[in-house]
C-alpha cells in the first residue's frame, strides 16, 4: 500500500509524516509538494521519501503527484480565502479520481453543522464533494488547536499574574497537534475506517481557571483567571460561532492513549 499526503511542509503534516515514518517504509510514502525545491522537500528526499509537485492551484499538477497511491490524505488549504480553498478541494477531488486513489482522508473542521462560519460551510462543502464522489473515505474532523492558548494572552499573565478574559463562561474543546497527527496516522495505516467521520476533540472540554492553573505550575509564579468587561481580544468574538463545548471520544479511541492535555501545552510554550 502506498500513501499519498498533500500539505506535508506545514505543521500538522510534518507531524503526520513522522508518525507515518514510524509505521511505513519510505517507498510507500509519496509527498506532493507544492514547492518540491524548498528545505523541508529536500530534507524529506534525503529520508528517502518520493517527493512530487503538487500544487492545489495547479489542477494538473496534482494528479500526476498522486499517481501510484492507494490512499491519499487531504489536509484541508491554508488560503483565508474559502471560496478559493473550495475550488482548491474540489481540483484535490477531481485529481484523486483520475490517478485511481482508492480510499480519501481529509481534515475537515468538528461540529461543522453546528457552527457558523463561513470556513464550517467549507468545510461541510468539501464532505459533500469527497461522498459525491464515491470513492471510500474518511472524514477527520479536527478540533481546533491546543497552542490557541498562545493567543489568549498568556505570557501576559505569567507576567502580571492576571489572565483576562471578557466575561461569560469559557470553554475549550481544543486538541494537540500531536495527537490529531497519530490518530491520521493510524486511520491510514489502518483497516476499518472506510465510511467514517470522526470528531476529533478530546472527551472533556477545559476552562481558563484549568489555564491559569497550568500557568501556576509551569512558571512558578501564581496566575489567576479574571474578567474583565474592557478586554478585548478578537478570539473571544470567534470562539461563540463555533460549539467549544462539544466533546467526542473518537480522539481518544484512535490515539489508544491518554490524550496531551493544556497543561502539556503550557509547559512547551513556557520551556
Amino acid at each position: 500500500m502506498r500513501i499519498v499526503l498533500t500539505g506535508s511542509t506545514g505543521k500538522l503534516g510534518g507531524l503526520i509524516v513522522q508518525q507515518l515514518q514510524f509505521r511505513c517504509r519510505p517507498e510507500e510514502m509519496i509527498l506532493s509538494i507544492r514547492r518540491p525545491q524548498g528545505a523541508q522537500a529536500q530534507a524529506y528526499r534525503e529520508s528517502g521519501l518520493d517527493v512530487r509537485y503538487g500544487d492545489y492551484d495547479v489542477p494538473e499538477s496534482l494528479a500526476p503527484s498522486f499517481a501510484g497511491a492507494d490512499k491519499l490524505l487531504m489536509i484541508s488549504s491554508p488560503s483565508m480565502d474559502d471560496t478559493a480553498r473550495l475550488a482548491q478541494h474540489l481540483s484535490v477531488v477531481n485529481a484523486a479520481k483520475q490517478a485511481g486513489i482508492g480510499h480519501i482522508v481529509y481534515t475537515s473542521l468538528f461540529a461543522p453543522e453546528k457552527g457558523r462560519l463561513s470556513v464550517h460551510k467549507l468545510h461541510l462543502d468539501t464532505e459533500r464533494a469527497i461522498k459525491e464522489s464515491q470513492l471510500p473515505y474518511t472524514i477527520l474532523r479536527n478540533a481546533y488547536y491546543s497552542d490557541i492558548v498562545k493567543l489568549l494572552g498568556t505570557r501576559e499573565a505569567a507576567a502580571s499574574g492576571i489572565l483576562p478574559s471578557p466575561p461569560g463562561k469559557w470553554v475549550f474543546n481544543t486538541a494537540s497537534r500531536i495527537d490529531l497527527a497519530e490518530a491520521a496516522a493510524n486511520v491510514l495505516t489502518e483497516d476499518g475506517h472506510g465510511y467514517r467521520t470522526y470528531e476529533l476533540t478530546p472527551p472533556r472540554t477545559w476552562n481558563l481557571g484549568n489555564l491559569a492553573r497550568s500557568l501556576t505550575e509551569a512558571t512558578g509564579r501564581r496566575v489567576v483567571h479574571r474578567t474583565d468587561p474592557g478586554y478585548r481580544n478578537d478570539l473571544y468574538r470567534m470562539l461563540p460561532c463555533s460549539e467549544m463545548s462539544f466533546v467526542s471520544g473518537d480522539l481518544a479511541g484512535l490515539v489508544g492513549r491518554p490524550l496531551r492535555s493544556v497543561a502539556d501545552e503550557v509547559r512547551d510554550l513556557f520551556g
